[in-house]
């Protein structure tokens, strides 16, 4: 018998090794994919297992799709899973398929993945894991799990998508966006850059040699008077068309970039487009302006001063309102602008935009505006109510900027007036002051108060700071000042000189014309104004009128003064 048995094992051994060959393609076959079912023999009989995802009508796209499909059991082994799958964990097919899952993610993700696996399990979960490359790329994994009813052991079915892609398109979108508004904000600054430069050069150049030309023109005119009718009669047509384009030039750089923006400040600048505004579109305009609003930097002014321009203009276009009203004020660090309307609470026939869930109408340039206040940190909102627009701008302003003042000087102050100015042949010459920062416009002016014998040029000065001292030098009887001047404006020079010389008179004489320039001039204790535009016609009436002790205003200021 033992030798029996003996032979008996070469034959035992060789049915092994085929069970073994059989059981290792059966596994092949099942981690491939390549099997849908088992039959397994035991007391109880034959008993069939399906396995997960092998049904045919699903079989083909669940094994092409490029999302990953998995089924997994509670401890995260892998029991089936298709190549995508298998591609996003950068392992293979046939060693992921019985492996945990667990193995191929990080300790750091790996409560992450079994926590969504828990939650899967129970009511289906969705959530990312982090995954690194052999390259040491990161990577973002979107799992999402429901329970599997088709198995007889706990299990999940699993669909990775890859989302390193879409983070990192997103990622650049968000870059490209941001490149985008920065680029906006710069190109509205160039604008406004560029804008300020021509209506400067309108306001310097062009429009100082129109007034001077009218100055010249109406020269001539009272030096023609024995002219033939014909010879006056085409003077008269050239002095009325330079008055028409000192207008239109002086609009122009007005609309282009108003110089009391710069001169005087946001609170002048608003009072003064408003007046104009309202002139313009018969709607009546209240504005309220903080006493203390101050003055801001040159780009926070502008940028609030585009919103009441644009906001206006829309309630002109499309409100229908009959009153607006602007308050600006200042308050804890945050510069708040608000216009508002009584009109139909949408801008009809504007470009519409989605903000949340509801659809709005914003006019073309809100949000060029609400761009360049984000540029500055600031934001703006528009509430389309049933009663009307309210537009609100709010920035934050971290100083506020004070105009250039030179210190006061202490000085010994002659009482004997200067030398040349002293009464000739018993006829006094009373001394005038220009300043004026255009040297062909201070050239006009000497000329034209040198015709007269009894008025004599003291000095002149091209600046604020300037004039100031050569007033309290001079000693001048009347100062023709011009309000744009550079470092200190014309106003606050003014004032200057008023307080240190109350008995010295001043005459301002510049391109602005409007009610509120007129009650800056009252405020700091002007006797007169002149528009350059009228320079040749009014100019010589004015000195004499100031000089005499009485006020001159143009019929235009009188009313505004009665406003």
């Amino acid at each position: 018998m033992p030798k029996a048995r003996d032979e008996n094992k070469p034959a035992e051994f060789e049915e092994l090794l085929a069970q073994k060959i059989e059981l290792e393609e059966t596994l092949r076959a099942i981690r491939m994919g390549e099997i849908d079912a088992v039959v397994v023999h035991g007391n109880s009989g034959e008993q069939v297992f399906t396995l997960q995802g092998a049904e045919h009508p699903y079989r083909r796209f669940v094994e092409t799709m490029e999302e990953g499909a998995a089924t997994l059991s509670a401890d995260t082994t892998v029991l089936y899973c298709n190549a995508s799958f298998a591609a996003i964990f950068e392992a293979p097919l046939e060693k992921l398929i019985g492996s945990p899952l667990g193995q191929f993610v990080s300790k750091s993700e790996l409560l992450v993945l079994e926590a969504l696996i828990d939650n899967g399990q129970k009511q289906g979960a969705r959530g990312e894991i982090r995954l690194i490359t052999r390259k040491g790329k990161p990577r973002t994994v979107r799992l999402t799990l429901v329970p599997s009813q088709q198995t007889a052991i706990e299990s999940v079915c699993v669909v990775a998508t890859e989302l390193t892609e879409l983070i990192e398109s997103n990622e650049a979108l968000r870059v490209t966006e941001a490149s985008l508004r920065r680029l906006s904000g710069q190109l509205l600054q160039l604008q406004d850059q560029e804008r300020r430069r021509i209506a400067r050069d309108l306001h310097d150049i062009i429009g100082q040699d129109v007034a001077m030309l009218s100055m010249s023109l109406d020269h001539l005119g009272r030096l023609s008077l024995d002219a033939a009718p014909e010879s006056m009669r085409i003077l008269e047509e050239c002095r009325e068309t330079s008055r028409k384009i000192g207008d239109e030039i002086r609009t122009l750089s007005y609309l282009l970039h108003p110089p009391l923006l710069d001169e005087s400040g946001l609170a002048s600048a608003i009072r003064w487009y408003a007046e104009g505004f309202q002139k313009r579109s018969a709607i009546q305009l209240t504005v309220d302006v903080a006493p203390d609003l101050g003055r801001f930097s040159a780009e926070t002014e502008t940028a609030l001063f585009r919103v009441v321009q644009e906001s206006l203009t829309n309630v002109h276009r499309y409100s229908g309102s009959p009153t607006a009203e602007i308050r600006i004020s200042n308050r804890e660090g945050k510069v708040r602008l608000e216009i508002s309307d009584q009109g139909r609470g949408g801008l009809a026939g504007a470009k519409r935009v989605l903000t949340g869930e509801t659809i709005v109408s914003l006019g073309v340039g809100i949000p060029g505006m609400r761009e360049r206040l984000r540029q500055l940190g600031g934001q703006l909102e528009v509430d389309f109510g049933p009663n009307g627009t309210t537009v609100v701008a709010a920035l934050p302003v971290t100083n506020r900027l004070c105009a250039h003042v030179e210190s006061p000087e202490a000085v010994t102050l002659s009482t004997e007036p200067p030398p040349e100015f002293q009464t000739e042949a018993g006829i006094h010459r009373s001394r005038i002051l220009i300043a004026d920062d255009h040297e062909l416009m201070r050239r006009g002016l000497r000329g034209l108060i040198e015709s007269h014998s009894e008025w004599a040029v003291c000095g002149e000065a091209v600046e604020g700071n300037e004039a100031v001292r050569k007033a309290r030098e001079l000693r001048p009887d009347l100062v023709i000042m011009d309000i744009n001047m550079p470092n200190l404006t014309g106003i606050d020079a003014a004032q200057r000189i008023r307080k240190e010389s109350p008995a010295t008179k001043i005459l301002f004489f510049s391109v602005y014309d409007s009610a509120h320039v007129v009650r800056e001039i009252l405020n700091v204790g002007g006797q007169g104004y002149v528009a350059k535009s009228r320079a040749g016609s009014d100019l010589v009436n004015a000195v004499r009128i100031v000089l005499g002790g009485k006020t001159f205003f143009p019929s235009l200021s009188k009313m505004a003064q009665m406003a």
